[in-house]
């Protein structure tokens, strides 16, 4: 993952020797460089006169994404809203820097726990941060103990996450595939409550790009994209391959004209029905070429796919429900896997006598710890639900009508109950990446007052 910019500053008292409280800050810096932060630094902060203006105006000249609050010891509390109050509206880490033994006896004797005092300079200020609705998380470490860097890293992944999303479009073709209530989202509460816009194009605009891209760049796309592909029921006509991947090319320019950030088609009222043939391939490479995507405009799990991409740094997918058993769900797609849930080849079928004239996926998924999440609008926001749990093989299975071989999917364990689960499900669909990120997402919701229903293990 990208480096994330951190502000940094650290705030004690101006009756501690000044070079006691450098050594100290020094400390925290190098360890927040060494975990991979890029810290926008400015020397410690104490008492309430020129210092905390030095702060606030040498933070402000580079952009970071949240502020790192560093208390060292007992603080003038005056000097350090000074500086929360100017970045109030930004997030930010409240952190009480735990004290250390002088085994040297240069402080008092030899063996003594030396304690700057911090837990009291940050628990003066953690309520009065609470009652100005700063966003933060209150963090500490242990006397002779290494900050707590996972629960850094994790507030760190999601205020990046938070700012990220301020700027991020969704675009799509179409419209409420097939009427689903499931999928909708209103645009003005988006924008305002978590930042993306949504845009919309129709299947004109598709085919006119379409129609616009030479056969020659078609055909030399076909032979890259292709050239691991294998085909269980032997190897479609040349004009169907070639199709799919023309709307995936139109697409991917789209999606770079309009600087999208998530696409998703109107697949069954829309492409699949209207442009003789099936959105599965085509979007399976959309995916691969940076532009998370989901099915039948899903607007809340495009959400869902960034927050779990820019959090995880891994390419991202979502997962439809299809059976459901006591100890577990079969999760899966009809046609559609981005590159890296593949596990071998990628397996290609012609799906043209039960899905119009196309080809679909019939890939192996890979097996693995998932974390699903599922954001859905509410009467008063937003919600999101939180799923861990396994993939593991997938049964051999077909969705009714369509030849062998299975779907892409995983019989997925969920770490609770699948009762549990169906109790709080709240769409068809889950965005889903490999791993753990709960914490993560926990972060982000809390930063975005958005309710968790977490249905997982951390």
């Amino acid at each position: 993952m990208r480096k994330i910019k951190t502000g940094y500053v650290s705030f004690g008292t101006e009756f501690y020797e000044p070079a006691n409280l450098k050594m100290i800050s020094a400390r925290a810096e190098q360890q927040l460089n060494e975990c991979g932060l890029d810290l926008v630094c400015t020397d410690p902060v104490t008492g309430e006169g020129e210092h905390p203006l030095r702060a606030i105006h040498e933070l402000k000249q580079q952009e970071w994404e949240f502020l790192f609050v560093n208390i060292l010891n007992w603080i003038d509390t005056r000097g350090v809203f000074r500086v929360l109050y100017e970045f109030r509206n930004e997030p930010m880490i409240l952190y009480s820097f735990g004290g250390f033994t002088d085994h040297e006896g240069n402080f008092a004797e030899k063996g003594t726990l030396i304690s700057p005092a911090a837990g009291a300079g940050s628990t003066s200020l953690r309520f009065p941060m609470e009652q100005w609705s700063i966003k933060f998380k209150y963090l500490y470490n242990a006397p002779d103990s290494p900050m707590d860097i996972e629960g850094i890293l994790s507030f760190a992944k999601a205020a990046s996450t938070m700012k990220h999303l301020r700027h991020a479009r969704l675009g799509m073709i179409g419209y409420n595939d097939m009427g689903l209530y499931s999928t909708g989202i209103n645009p003005t509460k988006l924008r305002d409550l978590i930042g993306p816009e949504i845009e919309s194009l129709d299947l004109l605009q598709l085919q006119r790009k379409m129609d616009s891209i030479p056969a020659s760049e078609v055909k030399a796309e076909t032979r890259k994209v292709s050239k691991n592909w294998e085909y269980p029921l032997g190897k479609p006509e040349d004009e169907v391959i070639e199709k799919a991947v023309r709307m995936y090319m139109a697409t991917v320019e789209l999606c770079k004209e309009k600087k999208f950030d998530t696409f998703s088609y109107k697949c069954v009222d829309g492409v699949d029905l209207e442009m003789g043939l099936t959105h599965a391939v085509p979007s399976s490479l959309v995916a691969d070429a940076g532009y998370p995507y989901v099915d039948e405009n899903d607007l809340g799990n495009s959400v869902s796919q960034l927050m779990l991409k820019w959090v995880s740094g891994k390419q991202v997918t979502f997962l439809e429900h299809y059976e459901h058993h006591p100890e577990w769900i079969l999760l899966g797609e009809d046609g559609y896997c981005p590159s890296d849930f593949i596990e071998g080849n990628p397996q290609i079928k012609d799906v043209s006598t039960v899905l119009l004239k196309g080809i679909a996926h019939c890939s192996n998924m890979k097996k693995g710890r998932m974390t699903l999440a599922c954001l859905s609008e509410t009467k008063d926001g937003y919600r999101m639900h939180i799923v861990t749990g396994e993939g593991k093989e997938r049964p051999q299975w077909v969705e009714m009508g369509v030849p062998l071989p299975s779907w892409p999917s995983v019989t997925f364990y969920p770490d609770v109950p699948v009762r549990q689960v169906l109790d709080h499900v709240q769409s068809q669909h889950f965005a889903a990446v490999y791993g753990t990120y709960v914490n993560e997402l926990m972060d982000l919701c809390r930063l975005l007052n958005i309710e968790v229903v977490a249905d997982a293990q951390s």
